[in-house]
């Protein structure tokens, strides 16, 4: 009497595994995109921080005293008024002379 065997569960077996593996790659490469993607992200972050840092010298740099005066001077052709050109009105009566 000759055996027969049963392929059957075998052949589901290998189905499983294969189907295993599938999902096993198809998440594993899913994992490195993102991983990619969130290192693009770090770096548009880090270079949009640099660029606010510029931002904020420059602000800094154009609120100065100096840049002010000198815009003034050359651009709107301003002068600084002499010592003694404006005078104060003072209030009768009051103790300050």
């Amino acid at each position: 009497m000759e055996r027969r065997l049963d392929v059957r569960p075998v052949l589901v077996a290998i189905v499983v595994a294969a189907a295993l593996a599938f999902f096993y790659l198809s998440q594993s490469t899913r994992v490195a995109a993102t991983g990619y993607e969130i290192g693009a992200l770090g770096a548009r972050l880090a270079e949009a921080r640099a660029d606010q840092q510029q931002l904020i010298w420059a602000i800094g740099q154009a609120r100065s005293p100096a840049e002010i005066t000198k815009r003034a001077e050359r651009g709107l052709r301003l002068v600084p008024l002499e010592q003694g050109a404006v005078m104060y009105a003072t209030v009768p009566g009051s103790d300050s002379d």
